[in-house]
This record gives structure tokens, C-alpha cells and sequence, in this order.
């Protein structure tokens, strides 16, 4: 009878250790996240995005209220993972503090995922780099426009099949 229930439990660990691999390699930023270098933004605002005049559904925005240092922000950041229009930018952050707007360092698996409808984030995708800065940005600025309701910037020809974006937060 130990015999039995030892099997049973060795083939118990067996079989969530082959679980959590497969989690692990389907969404590696959960380990980040366990080991407190990944954090969970939240879902989507509720928002209506149009990229060059045409509403597009396939564009998510979210917000954050604080920065990795646990000082208060108010960013956005858009996600255009899901758009059809397969470009260099899957993921951007709008400060609204600064008024800039950038793309993250990283946007891999490793930084960004949506798990369960919810945003997750690696400290490195929490990094950014402002479309304006010659050197790693585009050296391009966007026009960024912000007020309570709304959000409009440009996106440097030929990195994401559009070129305008806006943002109406209800």
C-alpha cells in the first residue's frame, strides 16, 4: 500500500513539473513575475483607439500609476500586438508627466504578455525610449497631444503600417 502512494506522489510531482515547464515556456515572464522582476499591470481601460482614421479594436491601451521605484506616474501604454498591421512596434508607453512617448527596451515574450486578459510587464519592458532621442530613438517627433480625454500622436512612417493614432478614454 506505501508503495501505491509513494508511485501516486512521485507521479504526482512528475506530472506538475511537466505542467509548470510547459507554463514556464509558454509564458516565461510568469517566473519573472514570481521571482519579483516582472509586475501585473491590469486590463485594458476602457477606451476607443483609431489609427489613421479608422477605428481599430485590435489596439489595447492600459494604464499605469506607478513607476518600478514606486513613485507616482500616469502613463498609457498601447499595446499593437494584436493589430493585423505587423509592424516594429508592438508595444509603446505615453508619459503623460513628461509628455513623451517611447518604445520599450524590451518587448518579448520575457517583458510583455497577456495572461488571462492582463498585462504583464519585466522591469527591462518598463524601460523606454522616447521617439524623440537621436541616438536610440527614431529622432522623430510625434506630435503627442493629451488632454483628460484624449490621446493623438504620429508614428514614424514604415515601423507599424499606420502613421496616427488617437485615443478616446472614457
Amino acid at each position: 500500500m506505501k508503495r501505491k502512494i509513494l508511485k501516486f506522489i512521485m507521479g504526482g510531482c512528475v506530472v506538475f513539473a511537466v505542467a509548470l515547464g510547459i507554463v514556464f515556456q509558454t509564458h516565461p515572464i510568469i517566473l519573472k513575475w514570481m521571482l519579483g522582476t516582472a509586475r501585473i499591470i491590469g486590463k485594458p481601460v476602457n477606451a476607443v483607439v483609431y489609427t489613421n482614421g479608422r477605428l481599430n479594436n485590435d489596439v489595447k491601451v492600459f494604464y499605469v500609476d506607478q513607476y518600478w521605484n514606486d513613485m507616482k506616474a500616469d502613463n498609457y501604454i498601447v499595446d499593437f500586438s494584436e493589430t493585423k498591421a505587423i509592424g516594429y512596434l508592438k508595444f509603446i508607453n505615453i508619459d503623460t508627466y513628461k509628455s513623451t512617448i517611447g518604445y520599450p527596451s524590451g518587448s518579448s515574450k520575457n517583458d510583455y504578455d497577456i495572461i488571462c486578459g492582463r498585462l504583464f510587464q519585466s522591469e527591462v519592458g518598463g524601460r523606454f525610449t522616447d521617439f524623440r532621442n537621436d541616438v536610440k530613438g527614431f529622432g522623430f517627433d510625434p506630435g503627442l497631444l493629451i488632454n483628460e480625454k484624449q490621446i493623438g500622436f504620429n508614428i514614424p512612417q514604415g515601423k507599424q503600417g499606420f502613421d496616427s493614432v488617437s485615443i478616446l478614454l472614457r
